[in-house]
Order: structure tokens, then C-alpha cells, then sequence
């Protein structure tokens, strides 16, 4: 299980920026119980740039550097709480950076082997870690092929859901001019870890639109169970959609 943060600003801005002290160091207490590592990805003029580390985003110097000095206008930032018995180590920390896509998983599909089947040759041969969190993001990739990536994005969590074990889909996946926010778990999971643990929030600035998982913050919207936030960087215009929407209309 994790925490996910993902935001699309007019400008380029650091995570303190954005959130301001307080709400930083509220999110970043979170890695107190998410404590199996941390990611931040961001575009900047280069692209999409990510880093990630297998400790605690609390203890981590590092962590503090970046959320204070790296800028993007897109970003995307993840505190893992490992679970499945998957080892803590660099390869298995969010979020996953190719293709010029960034990709942040919060939940589990049992066991991450049952994902293999829905990747291409490719993207099998792509991976770099063991964890069901990037077989789903390279299954994506995988049904993207030459669809809007989007549509990739609902076709997976479609199947997942209809076929295999889990309990949250819930995602981020970034693009250098969008990012996307899906919101899909299993009611019947929420328990573990309190009733509103799988739920997606945004809100919406003049200036940002953040999206985030629940346990700090304020002045949220929730996104319903089965639906996809899209955010354009360019005009921070949002959209809320069932995922099924986009797979009747693409």
C-alpha cells in the first residue's frame, strides 16, 4: 500500500512551493507508516525525470533536498508501504519512468504474477523489478500501443478488475502534458486500513491542481470509485470521467 501526490501548475514549482511547509511536512509524515521508500518524478525541459530511494522519506536528506530545489509544472511523488513480501530495494520503488511516461501505483493485485499474461513481449523484457505495481504500469504501456494512452489505462483496469485479485487500482500516470489520476479499488478492501484509505482527492487553484490520496490536507474533492481525473499541463482544464466512459468513447 501507499501514498500517492500528483500536480500540474502554470509554472514550474517544488513540492514545498506548492504545498507550503505545513502540508509538506504532513504528507511527508506519512512515510512514517509508508516508510519501504520514495520517488518524485517531474517534467521539466529535459522531460520526464525521476528519483527514487528505498528508505524513509522522513529520514531521508535527499528527500528534503529535492522536494525543496527540484521544479517541475508536472509532477508526480510516491511513499511506498511494501506489501506481498516484495523486497525494499531501488528497483521496486515508485514512481516507474519509460517511454517518456511516469507511473504511481497505491494497492495490491495478488499475486503480481497474474499481470504477466497482459504484457507484451517488450514490455516483459522491460521489466526492472519484481512488483505487481509495474507489471500494471507496463500492461499499460502494453494496451496503449497506438490508442490514446488513456484508453490503455481503462482497458487494464477493466480487466483487472473483472479477473484478477485486488485491492486498489488507484494510480498516477504521467505524461509531458497531462496527468492522470484513476481511481479504482474494491470496497471490500477499504477495512484493512480505514474506510476512506483507497479514496482520491483533488483541488483545484488558480495557479495547481493536486491530487492525492486521503490522511492530510484540506479542501478536497473525491473522486468516485471508478473514474479517471485528467488534468491538461498546458491549461490546468480538468475532467472527470468513469472509466468505462473512455472505453465507450475512444
Amino acid at each position: 500500500m501507499c501514498r500517492l501526490l500528483g500536480w500540474a501548475a502554470h509554472t514550474p514549482v517544488t513540492l514545498a512551493e506548492l504545498l507550503g511547509e505545513a502540508d509538506l511536512d504532513a504528507f511527508t509524515a506519512l512515510s512514517r507508516k509508508h516508510g519501504d521508500g520514495w520517488g518524485v518524478a517531474v517534467r521539466d525541459r529535459r522531460g520526464i525525470q525521476g528519483h527514487t530511494s528505498p528508505d524513509a522519506a522522513c529520514y531521508s536528506r535527499e528527500y528534503e533536498q529535492l522536494t525543496h530545489s527540484l521544479a517541475g509544472d508536472l509532477g508526480i511523488v510516491h511513499l511506498r508501504w511494501a506489501t506481498l513480501g516484495l523486497p525494499v530495494q531501488p528497483t521496486n520503488t515508485h514512481p516507474f519512468v519509460d517511454d517518456g511516461v511516469a507511473f504511481a501505483h497505491n494497492g495490491s493485485v495478488r499475486p503480481p504474477s497474474a499481470l504477466d499474461e497482459m504484457l507484451t513481449d517488450k514490455q516483459r523484457a522491460a521489466m526492472r523489478g519484481t512488483t505487481d505495481s509495474e507489471r500494471y504500469f507496463r500492461a499499460v504501456l502494453s494496451a496503449a500501443g497506438h490508442a490514446p494512452l488513456q484508453y490503455g489505462l481503462a482497458q487494464v483496469v477493466d480487466r483487472i478488475a473483472r479477473t484478477k485479485d485486488f485491492t486498489s487500482l488507484n494510480c498516477l500516470l504521467m505524461t509531458p502534458d497531462t496527468l492522470y489520476a484513476a481511481c479504482r479499488f474494491n470496497p471490500g478492501a477499504e477495512d484493512d486500513e480505514g474506510e476512506d484509505y483507497f479514496h482520491l482527492r483533488y483541488r483545484v487553484t488558480e495557479d495547481a491542481v493536486v491530487v492525492a490520496s486521503s490522511g492530510w490536507g484540506s479542501d478536497w474533492q473525491v473522486l468516485d470509485n471508478g473514474t479517471l481525473l485528467t488534468v491538461d499541463r498546458a491549461t490546468l482544464q480538468t475532467s472527470v470521467v468513469s472509466l468505462d466512459e473512455v472505453l465507450i468513447g475512444t
